[in-house]
């Protein structure tokens, strides 16, 4: 019973935090790379929150995203896969790491430039 009560205190918790999360305006818009498997990728960062993934022009489902202070994202990817990202000083680029599970290589870098 402790175990439901603290997965539903969590879940909630996460929702009411993605639902409060402020965007800073450098991180919205178009963002692309050809590092990696990608050609190209393309992320989006909408006002409210709301991030998407393109892998080669085609949408990937995003299972969890958040916004950082920093300011940045963290994204959650099916299988596994997962995008640490924080944007440049001069806000031209989304830098950091991608992590799959499934690959040997863990925190590949990775950048998005403005698209």
């Amino acid at each position: 019973m402790k175990w439901y009560v603290f997965t539903l205190f969590f879940v909630v918790s996460f929702a009411w935090s993605a639902s409060a999360q402020q965007v800073d305006p450098g991180l919205v818009g178009d963002w692309e790379t050809t590092d990696g498997p990608c050609s190209p990728c393309i992320l989006s960062i909408q006002a409210n929150g709301t991030v998407s993934f393109d892998y080669s022009g085609s949408p990937i489902q995003v299972v969890a995203a958040q916004i950082t202070p920093e300011p940045g994202v963290h994204m959650m990817l099916p299988r596994g896969g997962k995008l640490d990202l924080a944007l440049t000083k001069s806000s031209k680029y989304l830098v950091g790491y991608y992590t799959d599970w499934t690959q040997t290589r863990n925190d590949q870098p990775v950048a998005f430039r403005r698209k």
